[in-house]
């Protein structure tokens, strides 16, 4: 706290980081505190995503009306840092969506060369320029939006494969989630917002453009 008083974020950032390795789990009520101001320290550093998701897995720990105002004010309907306009809100959750699936039916974990991730974003913007201009997304919220954004289908070099291989199941109940159902973890946040939030630039660590 001292650290974050004196605009310091990087050092709180540690300082919070070390508190959490030692907290028990069992003490749901320090551990929401610590992630709440190690999202503010991560915010401040420059990371929004980041701090969104640990402002979010602090609310899955305990939740608190405070933290809740937090990621409403920060976060947009896809769980990810809120942008300039709801535009470049569906952009960013668009890019990130195809970029997760390019990388993931690759087995990679980032871009290979720069080239690789230039190549990559100019075929993801063709489609999204495609699909926003067909006005297909225009009255429907963030939820609907993702299913059309999962659904969009992409030929990326020697990548064919265009179903999504992930399937989100609450498997305590059976039943399959959908964007706007209420969170299985009890964070009172919808799915799309908490654990099947969409990660973001700092997060994925391959850029947005």
């Amino acid at each position: 706290m001292i650290s974050l008083s004196r605009h310091d974020p990087g050092g709180a950032v540690g300082h919070f980081s070390r508190a959490l390795r030692e907290c028990p789990v069992a003490r749901t009520r320090e551990l929401a505190r610590l992630l709440y101001y190690l999202g503010m320290a991560l915010r401040r550093l420059g990371f929004p995503n980041s701090a969104v998701r640990t402002w979010i897995t602090s609310q899955r720990a305990r939740r608190r009306k405070q933290t809740r105002e937090l990621i409403e004010r920060f976060a947009n309907g896809y769980g990810m840092a809120k942008q300039r306009s709801c535009d470049l809100d569906d952009w960013q959750a668009f890019y990130a969506m195809q970029v997760m699936r390019y990388l993931r039916c690759f087995g990679k974990r980032s871009f290979t060369s720069a080239e690789e991730r230039c190549m990559l974003a100019d075929i993801i913007r063709d489609a999204w320029l495609s699909l926003r201009d067909s006005g297909a997304l225009e009255g429907k919220s963030p939820a609907e939006k993702s299913v059309l954004f999962q659904a969009t289908t992409i030929d990326f070099p020697l990548f064919y494969q265009a179903k999504d291989p992930v399937l989100r199941v609450d498997f305590r109940t059976g039943e399959r989630l959908c964007g706007g159902s209420p969170c299985f973890c009890g964070s009172g946040l919808t799915f799309l917002s908490c654990c099947g939030r969409t990660p973001g630039e700092d997060e994925l660590g391959t850029g947005f453009f």
